[in-house]
């Protein structure tokens, strides 16, 4: 999920701590809250630029077509990284999930010019979704992130994955 190697000139090597959550990955709950289901969540992914005070100051930002939206469970497992990722440093130290919780997870791809996406199949419960917003002609992108919760079973959410500056 992360890529952590980085390397200078001559001899320097930048060092990354990657930091795992201690809470055990409970694969049976992941498993069940990903079990087919009758809700989807219909999302718009996108990012603004915005003012310290708020405001909105450059333009909206949407994810290209094709990009991949990721959907995981949240765990207890989940719940933890989320903290540990609030206190990220970058070229330091960064949150981190293992290979296994990262298989549990479900992958929908953006279909339109706005940044749209549906993922179908889903049980009532909560959820972490995240991708990354490619922008200035690809070179550069920022993760949007957000967590969304379904209610009821066969309930159609309206979602939106953004990052506000």
């Amino acid at each position: 999920m992360l890529l952590v190697c980085a390397a200078g000139s001559g001899n320097a090597q930048l060092q990354v701590q990657l930091i795992h959550p201690k809470t055990e990955f409970n694969i049976k709950q992941a498993s069940e809250m990903l079990n087919e289901g009758n809700a989807e969540i219909k999302g718009v992914a996108y990012m603004e630029d915005r003012a310290p005070i708020g405001l909105k100051v450059g333009e909206t930002i949407y994810a290209q077509l094709g990009t991949v939206v990721m959907l995981f469970p949240m765990t207890a497992y989940m719940e933890e990284y989320l903290e540990i990722k609030k206190k990220n440093k970058p070229n330091k130290r960064l949150a981190a999930i293992t290979p296994l919780a990262y298989c549990y997870r479900i992958e929908s791809k953006v279909y339109g010019n706005r940044g749209e996406f549906i993922i179908k199949g889903l049980k009532p419960g909560k959820y972490y979704l995240e991708t990354n917003i490619q922008y200035l002609v690809g070179a550069t992108s920022q993760e949007v992130s957000g967590i969304a919760e379904i209610t009821r079973d066969g309930e159609s959410l309206d979602f939106k994955l953004k990052r506000i500056y």
